[in-house]
């Protein structure tokens, strides 16, 4: 199984990561860029997230209909996504339209137009894009949960700005931010498919050679303090749409593994404890889970749930009383075992993927400077043993009380009697 990774770095500063794979028809690529919306200015609020809008929206050399049909007459798939701390734009294609995709990415990098007349449409775009979140209370409770636990750090930005940071967006803004953070030095290229080394270095260097813009400035992350309180907004709605939320940890290699194995235990599928006992044994709610949020210098465990207004307090006492249950008495060898049966085949079933390799290599260099080969990671989940759980349990629950977002029409009275003590 051909499972390392080659890596080099452009006389202009970009990282360029390789990782072959035999058996693949298929090519991913990704351009990756070390900056998310946590280094957004007050001021540069939703720059990002509009950045990577624009850059789809024509460049030098392409109109914004030309961008869209080149990668689609050839079956190819292009998407981007803006996140806290990274922002990537990629192509999935055949193995053969290679030059194609190349081509798409580092014209729509380096030679985007931001046309007043297109910047005009695209704040319209993304005004009716933050309303969608708005009107999606399973989504808006998101935005809120991290605006209430950041909300002295830049974490806790909506990715896609407010409301009044969109519409102070002109021309002149958005190129000025794109011309000091869109720099070489912060780019890294992933790619993954089955070509040879010789052959795709040509093709990168004829890309993503021809251009040098290195920044000028370090970027700075700020502490990323938390606050543990309890926020409710109310609206008229069936359900109370609700997160809690525990400690967490930085993004680390060995560490991010116990806490996904535990956080898979409590709340990661259909068999997990609190599905098991919310859903199936009580009937509480229709949904539930547990997941690990981690970052360059924070993170954190969340619980989401939905349930009726009329059963919302014995919901939250439910998982309360679960959590309570699990400081007290840890978990078991047994949900261990099944914990890492369950992690090492979710991460083999997606390791055939060049997509989801090419992912893989391009966060591993972005938060780790290495590469975990698949083996590695399957050893370092059966490495972990019972002690490491539990010691991660008390480090995750071990404050007081649980922060708390609700979203949903309880009353005044109602609002103050939640309670999230553990």
């Amino acid at each position: 199984m051909e499972d390392t990774v080659y890596k080099y770095r452009l006389d202009n500063g970009l990282v360029v990561l390789y990782q072959k794979v035999p058996y693949a028809v298929s090519l991913s690529i990704g351009l990756w860029l070390k900056f998310g919306s946590r280094h957004e200015a007050e001021t540069e609020k939703g720059c990002t997230h509009f950045v990577e809008h624009m850059l789809f929206k024509g460049t030098k050399n392409r109109t914004a209909k030309q961008q869209a049909m080149d990668i689609e007459r050839v079956g190819g798939i292009a998407n981007a996504e803006t996140s806290r701390e990274y922002t990537n734009f990629y192509v999935t294609l055949a193995k053969p339209e290679i030059d194609i995709g190349m081509d798409f990415l580092s014209d729509l990098i380096f030679y985007p137009l931001f046309l007043e007349s297109e910047i005009q449409k695209e704040t319209n775009v993304i005004l009716e894009e933050f309303n969608g979140y708005e009107d999606s209370p399973e989504d808006y409770v998101y935005d809120l949960y991290y605006q209430n636990i950041f909300y002295k750090s830049p974490l806790g930005f909506d990715i896609l700005g407010s409301k009044d940071s969109i519409q102070s967006i002109n021309q002149s803004k958005i190129k000025n931010f794109y011309q000091s953070m869109f720099t070489t030095d912060r780019m890294m290229l992933s790619l993954s498919g089955n070509i040879e080394i010789s052959d795709m270095e040509k093709l990168v260097n004829h890309y993503f050679g021809r251009e040098k813009r290195i920044s000028n400035q370090t970027l700075q992350i700020d502490k990323a303090e938390k606050a543990f309180t309890t926020n409710f907004f109310k609206r008229k709605l069936e359900q109370i749409i609700f997160l809690l939320g525990a400690e967490g940890i930085p993004r680390q290699f060995q560490k991010s593994v116990v806490l996904y194995l535990m956080t898979n235990i409590l709340g990661g599928g259909m068999s997990s404890r609190l599905f098991q006992k919310i859903r199936e044994d009580l009937g509480l709610c229709y949904s539930i889970s547990c997941f690990p949020s981690l970052y360059t210098n924070a993170g954190m465990v969340s619980i989401s749930c939905a349930t009726s207004k009329d059963r919302f307090f014995e919901c939250l006492d439910a998982i309360l009383k679960e959590i309570r249950d699990l400081k007290k008495n840890g978990f078991t060898e047994e949900e261990l075992q099944h914990s890492k049966t369950n992690q090492k085949g979710i991460m083999a079933t997606g390791f055939e993927l060049p997509e989801a390799r090419m992912v893989s290599i391009a966060i591993q260099e972005m938060y780790y400077s290495k590469y975990y080969s698949f083996q590695d990671r399957m050893d370092t989940i059966d490495q972990v043993t019972l002690y490491d759980l539990n010691l991660m349990k008390d480090l995750v629950f071990g404050v007081k009380k649980l922060h708390f977002t609700g979203i949903g029409n309880l009353t005044k009275k109602e609002i103050l009697q939640i309670n999230t003590e553990i």
